[in-house]
């Protein structure tokens, strides 16, 4: 049994967490000015599954990390409920999951998580996070493919509901917003005949190639004010240097391979810590709830103030807390440095280091420099 003393520090400490609670469940529930977010939500949604496709329909997608949506104007990141470390985990952790999603349509061919956009990707989705907390998830998604013609540019919105926690293994409490996002990109694709397809594919392949050497390749594709790509020739059938594109092309896949690798296991790795700090953010916008609701009552005012209450209100305090700083450390895999790779390229041994973005670009200027010097072309940009 408390004695005086102890309750009071207890009442008090009980308090000090309730307007914690409150002020960080404003926070979360605080919307920004821009009209994108109000946007109706998805609902339930069955993701749609590919029977049978044919090989020249299935096209490589590229999911570019999204952008985090972090304001520049850190005084605006507590207002909005902004922690941006665990943003910038959620921008590497989100394309993961759509990256599974979408394999799991059977309609596509090898779906990669890249570092960093690369135009001459068959299929480029990227995207930028407008608002994420346990209870709301708002995207921003753009596919466009290599010729240039866009896709998809459309906002997204998904809300939680009890039975979305806690969520499984093969799972996520927004679900249903990647489906989706998977539905809506296969949609597309089922609009264009074979001849649109292998034109998409024969565009990624020689803007691939531009970019080793424009001059040797500059000339096959051409390009119109909107920046739309169609092809004015292909190279004659077994051209020497074309299959040095595919090889080195090849090349640059296995590196993003293993990069798709060390992404997905991170995803893993956060993903139980990760639905947890969701799950206790909802509950903290629906405590903000109930919380206005009483306050609205004078004849509850009373029981708003019960030491059982604050009691309760200081323990679910402590555990968000807790699962913060679980997120914080573990975030630190996805935006701090990784661990090197070894790359072999033309009998020679390359050690990579650094960030895997920056990991990706410098093996990238590698293999441009390997093309040249067998070549004897110009590098390209």
């Amino acid at each position: 049994m408390y004695d005086g003393k102890i309750q009071v520090s207890w009442r008090a400490a009980a308090a000090l967490a309730l307007c914690c609670l409150v002020t960080l469940a404003a926070r979360a529930q605080q919307w920004s000015p821009d009209p994108a977010l109000a946007v109706p939500p998805v609902g339930d949604v069955t993701l749609r599954v590919e029977q049978s496709v044919p090989e020249a329909a299935l096209l490589d997608v590229g999911l570019v990390i999204f952008n985090p949506g972090i304001p520049i104007d850190e005084s605006t990141h507590s207002k909005l409920g902004i922690f941006p470390e665990i943003r910038k985990a959620e921008a590497q952790f989100m394309p993961v999951l759509l990256r599974q999603v979408l394999l799991a349509t059977n309609a596509w061919g090898v779906v990669r998580v890249l570092p960093d956009e690369q135009a001459s990707t068959e299929l480029m989705v990227s995207g930028r996070i407008l608002l994420s907390n346990g209870s709301e998830l708002v995207l921003q998604v753009s596919a466009r493919d290599a010729s240039g013609k866009v896709w998809l540019d459309k906002t997204y919105r998904d809300l939680t509901t009890e039975r979305d926690y806690p969520g499984s293994e093969d799972s996520d409490p927004f679900i249903d917003l990647y489906r989706q996002v998977a539905n809506d990109l296969l949609a597309y694709r089922q609009s264009l005949d074979s001849r649109q397809l292998r034109a998409i594919r024969q565009v990624a392949l020689l803007r691939y190639a531009a970019s080793l050497s424009e001059d040797a390749f500059g000339s096959y594709l051409q390009q119109d004010p909107e920046g739309i790509y169609t092809l004015v020739r292909l190279p004659a059938q077994g051209d020497p240097m074309l299959a040095r594109v595919e090889r080195i092309r090849n090349q640059e896949h296995l590196f993003v391979d293993t990069v798709d690798e060390q992404y997905v296991k991170i995803y893993e790795e956060m993903a139980p810590t990760y639905t947890l700090w969701r799950q206790y953010g909802r509950e903290q916008a629906l405590y903000q709830q109930e919380y206005e609701a009483r306050a609205q009552n004078r004849d509850r005012i009373g029981r708003r103030g019960t030491f059982p209450a604050m009691e309760q209100t200081y323990n679910t305090y402590k555990q968000i807390k807790i699962q913060k700083q679980d997120l914080d450390d573990m975030s630190q895999g996805f935006n701090n440095e990784v661990t090197p790779t070894v790359m072999e390229a033309s009998g020679r041994v390359f050690r990579l280091s650094g960030t895997l973005q920056s990991q990706y670009n410098e093996w990238r200027s590698i293999l441009r420099d390997i093309f040249a010097l067998e070549t004897g072309a110009p590098a390209g940009s």
